[in-house]
């Protein structure tokens, strides 16, 4: 219990880190952009789930702000650490490396959820609760999307963090080539595509209009909580293993 203790201070400290950047900034920014074309939409009169959820929450929200939110949040919770070197005093706590892993990655999920389902839930409260119970529905689905995605990416790149630092790199990759190019061309994909979890785990609370969903929620669930427990579950084995400046890392 005295370990669990040190949880808020290094998730204070996670939260100051990443909140710090300019990028941070950038991000928010970013996920206004939904929220302001929904009221264009609004404005406009549209207010049909099917138009939203394919113009605004897939093309923007789940193909570019998701992602690229998540994957900067999560190869950022150790990231900074490690450049700078200041690495070397997390580490000489005496405190488990699950509780520095389980700290850092809730940190960072808190605030990808935060600007991705913020930004869902604001854009869906203009445009689609003013289509009814379907359109309340719709925009707790895609909140919940956004929700799954953020755990699994943030999770995912936290871990690759630890292993490179070319981590941001890769997940730029994994976003446009293999969850872009790739997922279109074989749609077998889907059982390690992250954004199929999160479409897939949606359809828990409304099927959205969406041609490309290739799972159930049952599967979709299972699938993101394997991921995600084995991505905190290597990168706890990999900070046991870090070695301090002097070593080969």
């Amino acid at each position: 219990m005295g370990s669990i203790a040190a949880m808020p201070e290094i998730a204070r400290v996670t939260l100051r880190q990443l909140l710090g950047r300019r990028r941070t900034l950038l991000l928010v920014l970013l996920s206004t952009l939904p929220v302001l074309l929904a009221l264009a939409f609004r404005v406009a009169g549209e207010t049909e789930i099917e138009r939203f959820s394919r113009r605004i929450f897939d093309t923007i929200s789940m193909t570019i702000l998701l992602p690229l939110v998540a994957i900067l949040f999560g190869s950022g919770a150790f990231g900074a650490e490690i450049d700078d070197g200041t690495i070397v005093y997390l580490l000489a706590k005496p405190v488990p490396r699950w509780v520095v892993v389980a700290s850092k990655a809730l940190s960072a999920i808190a605030i990808a959820i935060l600007l991705t389902g913020g930004s869902t839930a604001l854009a869906g409260f203009i445009d689609m609760v003013p289509a009814g119970g379907d359109g309340v529905l719709a925009t707790e689905a895609q909140v919940l999307a956004m929700v799954v995605g953020s755990a699994c990416y943030v999770s995912l790149f936290l871990a690759l963090s630890l292993f490179t630092r070319r981590a941001l790199v890769i997940g730029i990759g994994y976003m446009l080539v293999w969850e872009g190019a790739l997922s279109l061309m074989l749609p077998g994909i889907a059982n390690l595509s992250i954004r199929q979890y999160s479409l897939g785990a949606a359809t828990a609370i409304y099927n959205l209009p969406l041609q490309e969903t290739r799972l159930s929620a049952e599967t979709a669930f299972l699938l993101a909580g394997v991921l995600v427990v084995a991505s905190l579950a290597i990168a706890t084995w990999r900070l046991m293993r870090f070695e301090l400046p002097g070593g080969s890392d």
